[in-house]
C-alpha cells in the first residue's frame, strides 16, 4: 500500500522536522518502498540531509540552526504583525531585491550545508517548489543544491530562482495520505493596506491548508509557542512526538 507523507514549510522551525523521520523510522515507516515523503520549503532541508547523510544530519541541523535564523530574517519570526512590518518597510524604502546578489547569497549557504548530490524521481523524498511563470506546483529532480534554492527561496527576503519561489508560501503544504504542519498563524488587528493584503494572502493559504487536512488519512499539528520553539532541540522533539502521532494515526 502506498503511503504519502506531506510537510509544509513556510517557517525556518521546519528544520527541526528531523524528528519525525526519526519517529517514522522508528515505527519502520521509512523501510516501506511504496513510501513517500513531499516537502516544501523549509521542510526539505532536514529531508535531504537524513536521506543522505542519515547518522550527521542532526549535528549538521544543529549547527545551522543559528546561522539560518539569521540569514532567513523574514522566515524567523513567524508572525503576521511581524511580517506586515517588513512589508510596509520594504514599500516606504522602495527597496528592490538584487536578483544575482540574492541568487549568489542564496547559493553560498545552501553549498555550505547540502550534499552535492542528485535527486532522481525513484527515491522516496520529493520536492516541491511553486513555478511562476506556469503558475502551478512542480515536484523537481536533479542536483540537490540546485533543487533547494528553488524550494526554499522566501518571497520577502530573496529573489525568485530560475522562475521559483516556495511553494509553502502559495500552497502552504502538499496534499497527502498524513499530513504533518506547525500551526504558527496568529490573529492580528490590520491597521494599513499591506496588513489586509496580507491578511488576505494567508487567509487562502490556510483554507488550503484545512482543505489537504481534510482530505488526508491522518494528520498532526505542531502548536507553535515561540518561547518554547527557539531551540533546535526543542522543535526537534516537537516533531518527533507529532510524528509518533501521525504513525499511530497511520498504522
Amino acid at each position: 500500500m502506498s503511503l504519502k507523507i506531506s510537510l509544509g514549510g513556510d517557517i525556518l522551525h521546519y528544520l527541526g522536522s528531523l524528528g519525525l523521520l526519526t519517529a517514522l523510522d522508528e515505527e519502520k515507516l521509512t523501510e516501506s518502498d511504496d513510501l513517500e515523503i513531499h516537502c516544501s520549503g523549509f521542510s526539505c532541508v532536514p529531508l535531504i540531509l537524513w536521506f543522505y547523510r542519515k547518522n550527521s544530519a542532526y549535528n549538521s541541523l544543529s549547527n545551522m540552526w543559528n546561522e539560518a535564523f539569521k540569514f532567513f530574517k523574514g522566515a524567523s519570526e513567524p508572525s503576521l504583525d511581524k511580517i506586515g512590518k517588513n512589508l510596509l518597510l520594504l514599500y516606504k524604502i522602495q527597496r528592490k531585491i538584487d536578483t544575482n546578489f540574492s541568487n549568489q547569497k542564496l547559493r553560498e549557504f545552501v553549498e555550505k550545508w547540502i550534499p552535492d548530490i542528485e535527486i532522481n524521481e525513484s527515491q522516496k523524498i520529493k520536492i516541491h517548489a511553486y513555478n511562476l511563470e506556469k503558475s502551478q506546483d512542480d515536484i523537481l529532480f536533479g542536483n540537490a543544491r540546485g533543487i533547494l534554492m528553488r524550494a526554499i527561496t522566501y518571497p520577502i527576503d530573496f529573489a525568485p530562482v530560475d522562475g521559483y519561489i516556495s511553494s509553502s508560501w502559495v500552497f502552504g503544504i502538499p496534499e497527502g495520505d498524513g499530513i504533518i504542519y506547525i500551526d504558527w498563524y496568529n490573529n492580528f488587528e490590520p491597521r494599513k493596506a499591506t496588513d489586509f493584503l496580507l491578511m488576505a494572502t494567508f487567509a487562502r493559504t490556510s483554507a488550503l491548508i484545512k482543505l489537504a487536512t481534510s482530505k488526508a488519512k491522518a494528520a498532526a499539528v505542531i502548536p507553535f509557542k515561540c518561547s518554547a520553539n527557539n531551540e533546535f532541540r526543542s522543535i526537534s522533539n516537537r516533531f518527533y512526538l507529532a510524528g509518533k502521532e501521525l504513525a499511530q494515526k497511520l498504522k
